[in-house]
């Protein structure tokens, strides 16, 4: 049964699972507090990055980030993408670490904590390749779309900057999400073996979605971030959640559509 299944898996890793929730609660309780010199850790090779691909040269200024003066733009310590590598991270760990190990669960320890590991340098990583892509996006699509006599309607600054955001993490996170799920898929066994057709794809595909909304939404709101602005946050969740849903739908299809092909 899935319930029985669902105990074993928390018994099994709660360790890493307590693990992966104090790094990500840790590393957000940091970041909400840190100015650009204190995270010139991931600033600095996305700066780097973001100069190979667009060719825009970047200079550090103290506690305000990477910044060219051409362009009026400003690599900031809220263009640092810490909250998509905690999101990264939580779907790494979360959806995989019960699978480290040999197919029969022999050398789990020792595999689960590689694997963590493994979890947080992958979502460092990936973090600096997709906010540079995130950030030379939002360097370039902006001007043409702000030309005289263009209506955008509701498609206003602060709403591209969210579409884009949200378009290029989301997808990314998705792809991977898939690329986890390649490295540790046991060909002896499925994680939920006796689930119905629905469920078992909704278990293969929900868990990035899971991650997205609770980091993005869920925790702003319980912090009650709305009370600040109610109007700007549920515009902001809505759009969010549009984008990300259209994305996710798209993604099911075409993992049943491949599911298909291959049993």
């Amino acid at each position: 049964m899935p319930l029985q299944r669902i105990r074993t898996l928390l018994k099994e890793n709660w360790i890493f699972y307590l693990t992966g929730a104090a790094f990500v609660l840790g590393l957000k309780l940091v970041y909400s507090q840190a100015d650009a010199d204190e995270l010139k850790w991931i600033l600095a090779p996305t700066s780097r990055w973001v100069s190979i691909l667009s060719g825009i040269p970047f200079e550090y200024m103290a506690h305000t980030g990477f910044v060219n003066h051409d362009i009026r733009f400003i690599i900031a310590s809220s263009c640092s993408g810490i909250q998509f590598m905690l999101i990264a991270a939580a779907t790494l760990i979360f959806s995989f670490v019960h699978r480290a190990g040999g197919a029969d669960g022999t050398g789990h320890m020792a595999a689960g904590i590689r694997w963590t590991a493994f979890s947080v340098v992958s979502a460092y990583l990936f973090t600096i390749l997709v906010n540079g892509l995130r950030i030379v996006l939002s360097i370039y699509i902006p001007g043409p779309l702000e030309m005289p006599g263009l209506a955008l309607g509701w498609l206003t600054p602060s709403s591209l900057h969210t579409l884009i955001g949200t378009v290029t993490y989301f997808s990314s996170l998705l792809v991977l999400y898939r690329l986890g799920d390649l490295l540790t898929e046991r060909k002896t066994q499925t994680d939920f073996p006796t689930l119905k057709p629905r469920l078992f794809l909704l278990t293969k595909c929900a868990p990035p979605l899971f991650w997205y909304f609770f980091i993005v939404l869920g925790i702003p709101f319980l912090n009650r971030a709305w009370q600040k602005d109610f109007k700007k946050f549920a515009d902001y969740a809505v759009l969010v959640s549009v984008i990300c849903l259209l994305l996710f739908f798209a993604y099911c299809l075409i993992f049943k559509i491949r599911h298909k092909e291959l049993s």
